[in-house]
């Protein structure tokens, strides 16, 4: 099950006493936290909830596990190239063409007029 991070305004002042008294005793703010919030849930969730939910909680490990193996062995058989963008793949293409070809002695002026484009009327 996913987990949610809270955050609690508390003033600066509290806080740096609470923390001094806490450590005295060998505890922790979000240990205390942690706890009240477990007794709260117990104590205003109904059972039969908590039970649905901790139901789902332990499937959740056991349908990871089960597609771990499964994605591990599909990424070593194939393995996709990075993907490209739409101007990366048109950069791709028109850079081979981009470096016209010297025309060679042995062709003639029919020849280069016939390479682009014509118009006639």
């Amino acid at each position: 099950m996913s987990m949610t991070e809270l955050k609690v305004s508390f003033p600066t002042e509290k806080l740096d006493a609470l923390r001094f008294f806490m450590d005295k005793k060998q505890q922790t703010i979000e240990q205390e936290l942690q706890d009240y919030l477990d007794k709260t849930y117990e104590k205003l969730v109904p059972a039969q909830v908590r039970e649905y939910l901790e139901s789902r909680m332990e499937q959740e490990p056991i349908q990871q596990q089960a597609q771990e193996p499964e994605q591990e062995q599909a990424s070593v058989t194939r393995e996709r190239p990075a993907r490209q963008t739409r101007r990366q793949r048109e950069q791709a293409v028109a850079e081979p063409s981009t470096v016209p070809a010297a025309p060679s002695e042995a062709e003639g002026p029919a020849e280069q007029e016939n390479q682009g484009m014509t118009m006639s009327m």
